[in-house]
């Protein structure tokens, strides 16, 4: 797998420098089709950690809501971080700064019902003492 991984980007970053070159404007689509390709590359890998958090998450009791946060925080902070990667290789590092500020704004707007928990349970076990 990580031949192949190496060979896709390796023409990616080919293909990239022949567009910057030729045709700009495609340059940064070569990079969010390599993206692509890589995502439909390590699907079964994807695959395989997310039931590792799943089994994980049985085994210690965590509720599969936390384990939602969990994955969906990870998932925007991977699409944040190659957005904005693109939008600063194609030269908008304001977009780029606005895509990161999202990204921050969406994780912490999903982690209210985990934030709600933990605050349940310090108030518990103030409540206890």
């Amino acid at each position: 797998m990580t031949v192949k991984v190496a060979a896709v980007v390796v023409c990616e970053i080919i293909a990239y420098v022949l567009l910057k070159q030729y045709r700009p404007e495609f340059a940064v689509l070569s990079q969010a089709v390599c993206g692509a390709v890589l995502l439909f590359l390590l699907s079964d890998e994807l695959e395989s950690v997310l039931e590792l958090f799943g089994g994980l998450s049985l085994e210690a009791g965590m509720s599969r809501e936390y384990l939602s946060i969990l994955l969906k925080a990870l998932g925007t902070a991977l699409v944040v971080q190659f957005a904005s990667d693109v939008s600063r290789d194609a030269g908008d590092s304001a977009a780029a700064s606005q895509i990161e500020f999202a990204g921050k704004v969406i994780m912490a707007a999903s982690a209210i019902p985990l934030i709600r928990g933990v605050v349940g349970l310090i108030a518990e076990f103030a409540g206890e003492r």
